[in-house]
């Protein structure tokens, strides 16, 4: 995770702040939500730039751990960026206590799309379940009290800062966590299948 990390900082970091950037020039217009044409044009260029920030990071997650110096979106990055940003807000419109658990899928579905086998993280629990469950547990946790952060932050601070507050954290987090599931993902198996003896 950490030569994962060191490899595609600059990436990461440029996503990142661009990303909360865009959010929070989205919310200085105080837009309140409702079906007004501005509102919806506001909700579409912030789902616009979290898919792409997502589609990045997960590219240059991709690039880092095959070792490449850096690498083009793929469709596959841009079609599970865009199916991840969309399940997480459904999940966060039908109940905020499903965000953590859409949020941790989500992570483990991109981390298949990033190691570029298409395995998905879920085959991480076949190989390696105590690890598997220890970061599927850490990242609910991180997530869930990210979570409530971010919504307790809206106590104290308002508007545009704490948009880019919450989106800074959020991002600096889930790119954290992405190239932790990916390099579990990755790990070859500490067992031996018996097919193989």
């Amino acid at each position: 995770m950490i030569a994962l990390m060191a490899r595609g900082w600059p990436v990461f970091v440029v996503a990142v702040v661009g990303n909360a950037v865009v959010q929070s020039a989205t919310a200085a217009p105080f837009a309140t939500p409702s079906t007004a044409l501005a509102f919806v044009a506001l909700a579409l260029v912030s789902a616009s730039s979290c898919g792409a920030a997502l589609i990045v990071i997960v590219a240059e997650v991709r690039a880092s751990a095959s070792g490449a110096r850096r690498s083009r979106p793929r469709w596959a990055e841009g079609a599970a960026a865009f199916v991840v940003v969309l399940a997480v807000a459904l999940a966060g419109l039908a109940s905020l206590w499903l965000v953590p658990p859409a949020m941790t899928i989500a992570l483990g579905v991109l981390a298949g799309v990033a190691s570029g086998d298409g395995s998905t993280a879920f085959a991480a629990f076949r190989r390696t379940p105590l690890r598997a469950a220890a970061l599927a547990l850490t990242t609910l946790l991180a997530v869930g009290l990210l979570w409530i952060g971010a919504l307790l932050l809206g106590f104290f601070v308002t508007g545009w800062l704490a948009a880019a507050l919450t989106w800074l954290a959020f991002g600096a987090l889930g790119t954290a966590l992405l190239s932790a599931w990916t390099s579990l993902v990755m790990r070859p198996s500490l067992f031996v299948s018996p097919e193989g003896v």
